[in-house]
């Protein structure tokens, strides 16, 4: 559960992201660390490439990625609400990682990597 409206919407492109989850992209939106609640579970934690990922231990869903345990913010999937609707992309990031099927949203911001102002844990701004 998100106690706040999330910002930083974005469509990851990047090979990690991909692997991690199966998919194409992955559709990531940021919050205060404070403001997310785990309502039923533990998720469970895997720490890769110096940073942490985490998944629901009864499915498998990926729903956290964070630099440390302690950053100020924590990223999660999008698809991994109840209601994912109100939350569309605002850019598309790491499109050097693209699948070359993969159409993007000519009207969303894109980047070959991620844009230089960092405002949340994983480069999504």
């Amino acid at each position: 559960m998100l106690k706040s409206r999330p910002f930083g919407l974005v469509d990851c492109h990047c090979i990690d992201c991909r692997r991690s989850a199966g998919a194409p992209y992955v559709q990531w939106g940021s919050v205060p660390r404070k403001d997310v609640v785990v309502t039923k579970g533990e998720p469970r934690k895997i720490p890769y490439a110096n940073r942490i990922r985490s998944f629901a231990a009864c499915c498998g869903t990926h729903l956290f990625f964070e630099d440390s345990e302690d950053s100020d913010t924590i990223d999660f999937t999008i698809a991994s609400l109840d209601d994912p609707t109100p939350f569309a992309p605002q850019k598309a990031i790491f499109l050097e990682d693209k699948l070359p099927w993969v159409v993007i949203d000519k009207s969303l911001p894109s980047y070959q990597t991620i844009p230089k102002k960092r405002l949340t844990t994983n480069g999504h701004e």
